[in-house]
């Protein structure tokens, strides 16, 4: 397969060597394909008339790489992200990270510097720091939402995903029974399978409660099977979870070698990238009326 070069590298936004190869073999990737998905995808949305949506090239390929250049699953997937932010702003509006200060700095959520042996981000999400009286589910939400924009911008990432690890550490029926109300799972497996142009390649939790079971048949019924043989329960078996997540690359807590969990570094690259984050937002659906034509679809979540 021939590599990028000259203004299809640009297009593609420079994916070479293994990742390029890599795009090539799991996403239907080549420049000759890139280019013709990205024509025809940008005209599909010039037809859509109630739609702003941003047009760039690297904005683009996130979707097309979700959907496998398939590009009417791509320009449904369009749709579906932007009318999202229409219908729940309060969860799917990407926030200003400074705005969301008080709740980044509890070190509930992090993005790992190392990805793991897939090629895949890693991103760990902490139940026990989350002060429930601080914050709401919709800070939670919200800031999970910024995590994922902050990963997709990276073409590596669009290709090989993100891993989840989820630490039940702390959770408790009272404090966080809202967290898993029929609503808000419904609305997080939105993010998962229909709304947001990512490969989500692995749900690992640990140290779930015994009646993890009980709280999981909230979700189930929304899961795809394909998203219900990504969730991995480890209990407090760490090994279990080496599997999967090599320990040469997570913190201390879930017996790596990375030292104790710190996001400072990553909260400083969001904040970094506030004014982007921003931009995103001034696109979108025009009116609160609009729907955005209904597209049935196969999710292919590979």
């Amino acid at each position: 397969m021939p590599e990028y070069t000259g203004d299809q590298a640009d297009a593609v936004h420079s994916l070479q060597g293994e990742w390029a190869q890599r795009a090539f073999v799991e996403l239907n990737e080549s420049p000759e394909v890139a280019v013709e998905a990205l024509h025809e995808l940008k005209l599909r949305i010039a037809d859509d008339l109630d739609l702003h949506a941003c047009t760039d090239d690297a904005f683009l390929l996130r979707f097309l790489r979700a959907r496998k250049f398939n590009t009417t699953k791509a320009f449904a997937l369009i749709q579906r992200y932007y009318q999202m932010k229409l219908e729940c702003p309060d969860l799917f509006r990407t926030p200003r990270p400074s705005e969301k200060t008080h709740v980044l700095e509890m070190q509930a959520q992090c993005v790992l510097d190392d990805r793991d042996h897939n090629g895949s981000r890693v991103y760990i999400f902490r139940v026990e720091k989350c002060d429930t009286s601080r914050i709401t589910v919709e800070d939670v939400f919200s800031t999970n939402v910024l995590a994922l924009e902050h990963v997709v911008r990276e073409p590596e990432t669009q290709v090989a995903g993100i891993t989840v690890i989820v630490d039940m550490t702390g959770f408790g029926l009272q404090q966080h029974a809202k967290f898993l109300s029929p609503y808000y799972a419904r609305r997080t497996v939105d993010v998962i399978q229909e709304t947001f142009p990512l490969r989500f390649k692995g749900f690992h939790v640990i140290n779930q409660p015994f009646y993890f079971d009980a709280v999981f048949a909230v979700l189930k019924p929304f899961l795809k099977e394909k998203i219900r043989q990504r969730i991995y329960l480890h209990g407090k078996d760490l090994n279990s979870l080496h599997s999967y997540v090599d320990a040469n690359i997570l913190p201390a807590e879930y017996g790596g070698l990375q030292g104790e969990l710190d996001n400072t570094r990553w909260r400083q690259q969001l904040l970094v990238l506030e004014e982007e984050f921003m931009e995103m937002e001034t696109y979108g659906y025009k009116g609160q009326s609009e729907q955005p034509a209904k597209q049935t679809e196969e999710i292919d979540l590979l």
